[in-house]
């Protein structure tokens, strides 16, 4: 990707967001377009899963369901790629670090549980439970990360960030070995995807293991040595465009024709859906390559960041946190509203429609009460960015004494978002859906 150079400062340097600190500074826009395309992605992916469940749809669901578990797979990509492109040979010791990156993600991680336990309680309309039940709850969402569908990808990135340390220690003493340790990250990718796959204990534990750092061994090692060759790599899939991009389309058709060959109309097994699904492998490595080669083009063609399509990429690279922290309840307050009963009553013969709609509806009402949160003292607390203030008019012969808001650090990572929390061995949604036929939680389709 084409990078902006201009000097840089000690205090640049500690931050954590898309730019290298190499001695000069620059910034990589097309990390902001990836990170906005996925989001969007996952936004669809949870609106619409809220209503297509039905026997008609069910199995187009599940497609792209499996389609869009590359949300998760591209952030921690683009996680490691922008922690390494920023801090592989920063001083930044390992307390520092922790502080400033926790210091954005913990107390979102906490309110955002607490809030998703209490309107989860809210809107199941039955008794509450005591005290100690509210907080044994919410001590359990807090530890597994399930407070809601989304949040479970926040305990991921706690885990990167707890990680990052060991891992920056590892890539600077193998330097000149670090085909060994992709390698390496290639085993252990292939390892958890073949146990998944094909291991289904009766566990309680079990169930939680895809939320661990290994599961994403790849992508992470991916993304962060691409950041540390960045120099060498960057020009050399400029090179090879020609033939990356057939090879991971053909990954991508490779899995799509195994969906299909595998399910059918009232058969649907887990292993042809399943985020990590062998047969899915090919598809999310695919993908990954096909954001970063649009990243680079998105960078060539970008310009100076006037363009209306430029101001866009920024301005929702700076809410997306915040859309994804906030759109699960979004989608559970637009089904209590009754407008998803208007839509079956409004085009009651067809869902696309119906899916258009209600993701129009899910962002619009996210960006409005993301954009809210932001003018407000909770802003750091609720979509980790740092308030924004409005500006002063000036006064005659002056000009504003406030100045506009900055982007906070959390802002310049991928923000977590994607899919819901399945088993290992779960084969279909979860019982209790709502009205029409929707998973009891919004989008736990996405599994």
């Amino acid at each position: 990707m084409r990078r902006k150079v201009r000097p840089t400062s000690t205090r640049a340097a500690d931050r954590g967001d898309t730019e290298q600190v190499v001695g000069r500074r620059t910034r990589i826009h097309g990390v902001d377009l990836i990170r906005v395309s996925l989001f969007t992605l996952v936004l669809m992916v949870h609106a619409t899963g809220s209503i297509n469940w039905d026997p008609d749809h069910v199995r187009g669901m599940q497609f792209f369901t499996m389609m869009v578990h590359i949300a998760r797979y591209g952030f921690v990509f683009v996680t490691g790629f922008v922690l390494f492109l920023a801090y592989y040979r920063s001083p930044i010791t390992a307390s520092t670090f922790w502080r400033r990156r926790y210091g954005f993600v913990a107390a979102p991680y906490l309110a955002w549980s607490v809030i998703y336990v209490i309107t989860g309680y809210a809107f199941v309309r039955e008794p509450w439970p005591d005290a100690a039940g509210v907080t044994g709850d919410i001590g359990t969402a807090l530890l597994q990360g399930n407070a809601q569908y989304q949040m479970y990808f926040l305990l991921i990135s706690m885990q990167i960030y707890l990680l990052f340390p060991l891992v920056r220690m590892l890539l600077r003493r193998t330097e000149g070995h670090h085909g060994k340790v992709m390698a390496g990250a290639v085993a252990i990718q292939a390892g958890m995807f073949t146990l998944f796959s094909f291991y289904h204990p009766d566990l309680d534990w079990y169930g939680h293991m895809w939320k661990t750092l290994p599961t994403y061994a790849l992508f992470l090692v991916g993304g962060a040595l691409a950041a540390v060759h960045y120099e060498r790599f960057a020009p050399w899939v400029r090179r090879n465009r020609h033939w990356l991009m057939p090879l991971s389309l053909a990954g991508a058709a490779f899995t799509v024709v195994m969906f299909f060959v595998t399910t059918g109309d009232g058969h649907i097994p887990g292993l042809a859906y399943a985020a990590w699904s062998v047969q899915n492998l090919p598809w999310y490595l695919g993908a990954v390559a096909l954001f970063f080669i649009v990243g680079q083009a998105w960078d060539d063609r970008r310009g100076d960041g006037t363009g209306w399509g430029a101001r866009l990429v920024d301005y929702g690279a700076v809410r997306a946190f915040g859309i994804f922290a906030v759109h699960p309840l979004v989608i559970d307050l637009i089904h209590q509203s009754g407008f998803v009963d208007w839509l079956y009553a409004t085009y009651p013969d067809t869902t696309l429609q119906r899916s258009i709609l209600l993701v129009l509806v899910t962002l619009v009402a996210s960006l409005c009460l993301v954009e809210l949160i932001l003018y407000t003292p909770l802003a750091r607390v609720l979509v980790a960015h740092d308030r924004i203030r409005p500006r002063r008019k000036p006064r005659a012969g002056g000009e504003s004494t406030i100045p506009p808001a900055s982007k906070a650090d959390a802002c310049a990572e991928p923000a977590p978002a994607v899919p819901a929390e399945p088993a290992p061995s779960a084969t279909a949604p979860e019982a209790g859906a709502p009205a029409h036929g929707s998973p009891e939680h919004a989008g736990a389709a996405a599994r």
